[in-house]
């Protein structure tokens, strides 16, 4: 009888799994909640523009590199796929836009000029920020002496830096500097209570090219990686949540899903885990590592996404916040008072000939949408017109004739994601990397079921596109292994 593996999502880690086990002419089938593939790598389209929910900035992007290689191996990039590596990204403080730069010697310039009397910190930040461009960064674990031996050679800056700065916060470092302003510019890059060591490496690789948008964005990505599994002979069950995972005698044998049994070898979790262990094992199970981080470990925060499609542009960077003293109401109670602008101006695919895709990302509560979702569709509606209204008014507030220029508005709610991918607590990538939280190393095996495998961002600290499409090869590793 032929091997056969069930995956539970098709989103990044269930497409990279699906495709290196279909070329090991091992058959795989993939129930996905939603009506189309992605998960959180998401872009959806709306009249002839497309709107990217998902990729900021996706490591691995440089050629030679072993993400960039991984990439290409599930198609996620093609060799003449276009990467978009922005110059500079912009930043209001106390009524102050900042133009950052993303090379290093005027970032560097930058932020002499703005605290001369921080030289010798900066100087220091900005070693470490090299160093972080010229190390290779290790992916996945380690196959044999040879890949140990590589990783000694070539990557010992990037393990000198995580020794270093690991368990150390933004705003921990922040606090060294004596100017005020280095340290609201240090902790706006990136949330203060993450770990130092992922703001230097987000540094390093967008500055060294190694961390670009690929044109097409996560359409496009999701779109090649789907065409290839399935090229491969893998099928995609679409809106076919699963109910139950069935476990025989300690062992995983299939799936229940919309009252049917499907039956396998094996089983692979690259969905939301807390649903794997609240619901499809029925609480049967625990896991050392999961069941802690699950109950009190800081996740990212839900998101409100209000996207605008332009008939005209406006010549917008890719990448500004501003500050919004008088808010924007996020639920019944709070207010936002700071907004991320992304423009696509650069990307042919987001909009029509001389138009623009405009993307407005905002932090919100998820109880207040997924409430008013389920019990009051009508007033849902409504709030969510009524929240693109109080962001377009401040939009034009910044860019003049922006109102006038819209053709297309859309809102996605935290209760979107939800209904979309089914994430716990609306974490769009599961545990947010904060420094006792990267001390954990999580088991993608449940102890008590054999032949069930975890896959995806609620495995990885910090989770990411890299990192989702490298435990999908893992897990296939594994998985071929068991099989024999």
């Amino acid at each position: 009888m032929a091997k056969k593996v069930l995956i539970i999502g098709a989103g990044l880690a269930g497409l990279s799994t699906g495709i290196y086990l279909q070329k090991q002419g091992i058959a795989t089938e993939i129930f996905e909640i939603s009506g189309q593939a992605g998960g959180m790598c998401i872009a959806w389209e709306r009249q002839g523009y497309r709107f990217d929910g998902c990729i900021h900035w996706m490591v691995g992007t440089k050629p030679d590199t072993p993400y960039y290689k991984l990439y290409r191996e599930v198609h996620a990039l093609e060799a003449d796929t276009v990467i978009y590596n922005t110059e500079s990204i912009k930043t209001e403080i106390n009524g102050t836009t900042f133009e950052i730069p993303m090379k290093l010697p005027a970032f560097k310039n930058f932020l002499l000029s703005v605290s001369p009397e921080d030289s010798s910190g900066i100087e220091a930040f900005c070693d470490d920020i090299n160093i972080m461009m010229e190390t290779k960064m290790p992916s996945g674990s380690l196959n044999g002496i040879k890949e140990l031996m590589d990783i000694l050679k070539n990557s010992r800056g990037f393990l000198k830096l995580a020794r270093k700065y690991l368990n150390k916060t933004i705003k921990e470092y922040a606090d060294t500097f004596k100017n005020p302003m280095i340290k609201a510019l240090l902790c706006n890059l990136m949330p203060q209570q993450y770990s130092l060591f992922v703001l230097i490496m987000m540094l390093g690789t967008r500055m060294s090219g190694n961390a670009g948008y690929p044109l097409g964005g996560a359409y496009d990505v999701i779109s090649r990686m789907e065409k290839l599994y399935k090229e491969l002979g893998g099928t995609i069950h679409f809106s076919s949540r699963v109910d139950k995972i069935i476990v025989e005698n300690g062992k995983a044998t299939g799936l229940e899903v919309k009252g049917r049994l499907h039956s396998a070898e094996s089983v692979v979790a690259a969905c939301d885990l807390y649903d794997v262990l609240q619901n499809m094992l029925g609480r049967k199970y625990s896991h050392k590592q999961l069941d802690p981080l699950l109950e009190s470990a800081e996740l990212f925060q839900p998101l409100l996404l209000v996207s605008f499609g332009l008939n005209k542009r406006f010549n917008l960077p890719y990448s500004q916040n501003f500050e919004c003293p008088e808010g924007i109401r996020v639920d019944s109670e709070n207010k936002s008072h700071y907004i991320n602008v992304r423009a696509f101006e650069f990307d042919p695919s987001s909009a029509p000939d001389n138009c623009s895709s405009v993307m407005v990302m905002l932090d919100s509560p998820l109880e207040y949408w997924q409430n008013l979702r389920k019990n009051d569709p009508a007033g849902y509606r409504s709030r969510k017109e009524e929240l693109a209204q109080e962001v377009l008014s401040k939009m034009e507030k910044h860019f003049p004739g922006f109102k006038a220029a819209v053709e297309i508005i859309d809102v996605a709610t935290p209760a979107t994601y939800i209904r979309y991918a089914n994430l716990y607590k609306g974490s769009w990538e599961g545990f947010a990397p904060t420094p006792s939280s990267l001390k954990v190393n999580i088991k993608k095996k449940i102890d008590g079921i054999h032949g069930l495998y975890l896959c995806g961002q609620w495995t990885t600290i910090g989770g990411g596109i890299c990192s989702a499409v490298q435990s999908g090869k893992e897990t296939a590793k594994a998985v071929i292994k068991q099989l024999g």
